[in-house]
């Protein structure tokens, strides 16, 4: 697949699913695979609700990141 046709999947998934998360297209186990990858647990399984199991001939994979997130666990400097 040309580098176009992967940046025009990219942005049309990016419409379709949402800019809040980061899409990379490559050869899975399947064939081509659209990887979404999502900040956390909770947005994961938002997406999981909107994208089906194959989209534009593609197999459909959700990802998150599971080491905690150090803007939310960092204390607060109140000073």
């Amino acid at each position: 697949m040309s580098k176009i046709a992967t940046d025009s999947l990219r942005l049309k998934a990016a419409i379709e699913f949402g800019s809040e998360y980061m899409y990379t297209i490559r050869n899975g186990g399947h064939g081509p695979t659209l990887y979404i990858h999502a900040r956390n647990q909770e947005s994961a399984s938002k997406v999981r609700l909107t994208a089906p199991d194959t989209w534009e001939d593609l197999f459909v994979i959700v990802t998150y990141n599971t080491a905690p997130d150090e803007e939310e666990d960092a204390p607060l400097d109140l000073q």
